[in-house]
């Protein structure tokens, strides 16, 4: 054995000696608990709205003068890699439509859908929308197939406001349950 081996020998045996790597360790974890919390207070005090580009739970818009902008051509559930969209064309003359030809049925199933945008990326008349709305807890399977009635219900959340931040919020009860409603005139950028 030369001397540099026998050094480095020697070194190793003191680090296990003085466990080192155990107060280095402890020394981390220590500075974890006297820092500041990061926790969100959800969803009694706060609520995180999401960045423009987030792909929540789908919607169908409506032009200005609130004729529906989905035209039944299909090509949404076409592109839809898992299948989970199923579109059913009608002729209709009301002028329910921006064209003769409207959705006679138009559902999704969420628990398929992967949230990949292809379907509004395929639709010509931008009738289909992925919006911001990310709370998809449910109690029951039939609760997740979203059908044309309820994707027409505007959306809560604009597209042109700025996300990732966090807002106030209150509980606000409602026929379908507890809702979490945000007071987005203050907010505060989110801390990572």
């Amino acid at each position: 054995m030369n001397g540099r081996t026998k050094g480095f020998n020697l070194l190793e045996l003191i680090k296990k000696v003085v466990f080192t790597d155990f107060v280095k360790g402890l020394s981390i974890t220590l500075g974890y608990n006297v820092s500041r919390s990061i926790t969100q207070r959800y969803p009694d005090e706060e609520k995180w709205i999401p960045y423009r580009r987030w792909r929540g739970l789908h919607y169908l818009n409506r032009d200005a003068e609130g004729r529906e902008l989905c035209v039944a051509c299909e090509l949404c559930s076409k592109a839809c890699p898992t299948q989970c969209i199923t579109v059913v064309p009608m002729e209709d003359d009301s002028g329910r439509g921006i064209a003769d030809r409207v959705a006679k049925v138009w559902k999704v199933d969420l628990v398929r859908c992967l949230y990949c945008g292809y379907c509004e990326d395929a639709c010509p008349t931008r009738a289909v929308r992925l919006g911001r709305e990310y709370e998809t807890a449910c109690t029951d399977l039939a609760s997740t197939v979203r059908r044309r009635e309820e994707l027409l219900v505007p959306q809560a959340l604009a597209e042109n406001i700025e996300g990732g931040v966090l807002v106030k919020s209150r509980l606000v009860r409602t026929p379908e349950g507890i809702k979490v409603e945000p007071d987005l005139r203050r907010h505060k950028k989110r801390s990572l």
